[in-house]
């Protein structure tokens, strides 16, 4: 199926065997390499989604960060691995990329 709801159900279908298959192991040794595998894949994940956002902005990029406080706007100062400093009403902030948008 080439829609994405096509993907999504053939996912489902994937996850449910790869869950059933996890409830079956019986031993820790199974166990602690399927965990081992998960988090391995779970940061590189992450780090490819980081690298993906993270190259959306640049230093002098005015941008929107959305906080438990409402919408702020700032202006990238610095680029970090993980986080920006952004200048929001004279102040530096450590923003990680997650909470900003480019405005």
């Amino acid at each position: 199926m080439n829609n994405k709801r096509g993907k999504n159900i053939m996912k489902q279908c994937e996850m449910k065997k790869a869950c059933d298959a996890i409830k079956k192991i019986d031993n820790l040794q199974d166990l602690d390499i399927i965990r081992r595998q998960f988090n391995l894949t779970h940061k590189a994940l992450k780090a490819k989604k980081a690298k993906e956002v993270k190259a959306t902005f640049s230093v002098g990029d005015k941008v929107n960060i959305n906080t438990k406080k409402g919408v702020m706007k700032g202006t990238v100062k610095k680029i970090n691995r993980t986080r920006a400093v952004c200048i929001i009403n004279d102040s530096s902030f450590n923003v990680p990329f997650s909470i900003m948008e480019v405005a």
